[in-house]
């Protein structure tokens, strides 16, 4: 099963080459971000054409459309090649719901629960982006035997080292490699995206690419645009079940190189 992840930064300018892009790739379930509702109307048209013929969105789940405005415009869409049913998000328990779409998909391996989110940035949202991380945790930190996948746009963490260390945005690292809380955040801010980030793995949902490739290797998807400082960030993540057998999880950087989107989209080979 080829499972792509991918951002999509929601121009509605860019969807033919993100869809001829997607159309080379021949992913079997795609997750994206940052869709609004005229850029879902849009894929709703051409997925099928890819040979996505099954689509939820997170705006056909919403109970008030009305509300998605400014920094809630943005949802979330999930496409395969399978059927699929869509969950309704009240089983998270978050403030914007729209920020995470759940599915069934109706594999030929049997049934695979795949949840894709957009955290908000705490930057420009503050706590909410928190109590978003919070509420997945809560949601998925549960003992099960299910097919699990969890993907996105986490916008964490800060730092990876290839000593294993991960710094989260409530982190300050020394020069002599140690880190800090920052006062403003402190250990709450911390525990809610360390708890994704690495906590998730005991309830079979590790993150795949250092599952298959450890710290010594580092890649980015997400480039902030800092005064000419490339700093590069690994937001984008797959989580998923071991059962699933992930065999290959590459940034697909040229698709953002090319301008389609600010993001590199996140390609895992399953060998289910």
């Amino acid at each position: 099963m080829r499972f792509i992840s991918w951002n999509v930064q929601r121009r509605a300018s860019g969807l033919p080459d993100q869809a001829k892009a997607l159309k080379k790739l021949q992913p079997d379930v795609i997750a994206l971000q940052e869709v609004t509702q005229s850029t879902a109307s849009l894929f709703f048209k051409v997925l099928p054409t890819i040979r996505l013929n099954n689509i939820s969105d997170s705006f056909s789940l919403a109970r008030d459309k009305e509300i998605l405005k400014g920094p809630r415009r943005y949802g979330e869409l999930i496409a395969s090649r399978w059927p699929l049913n869509s969950i309704f998000p009240t089983s998270f328990r978050i403030p914007w719901p729209e920020r995470v779409l759940s599915v069934e998909i109706n594999s030929p391996v049997g049934l695979i629960e795949c949840h894709t989110t957009h955290i908000p940035p705490g930057a420009s949202n503050g706590w909410i982006k928190i109590e978003t991380l919070e509420g997945i945790y809560n949601r998925l930190a549960i003992p099960n035997t299910k097919l699990r996948i969890l993907c996105g746009d986490f916008n964490t963490p800060k730092e990876e080292t290839q000593a294993g260390q991960v710094v989260t945005w409530a982190e300050r690292r020394k020069k002599n490699g140690d880190t800090v809380l920052v006062s403003n955040r402190g250990k709450r801010w911390d525990a809610a995206e360390r708890n994704v980030l690495v906590g998730l793995k005991k309830f079979d949902l590790s993150d795949v690419y250092r599952y298959l490739y450890g710290y010594m290797v580092q890649d980015y998807s997400w480039y902030p645009n800092n005064r000419g400082i490339r700093i590069g960030r690994r937001f984008d993540h797959v989580f998923a079940s071991q059962a699933l057998n992930p065999v290959s999880c590459r940034y697909l950087e040229s698709l953002r190189e090319e301008g389609l989107s600010d993001h590199s989209p996140i390609e895992v080979e399953f060998r289910l």
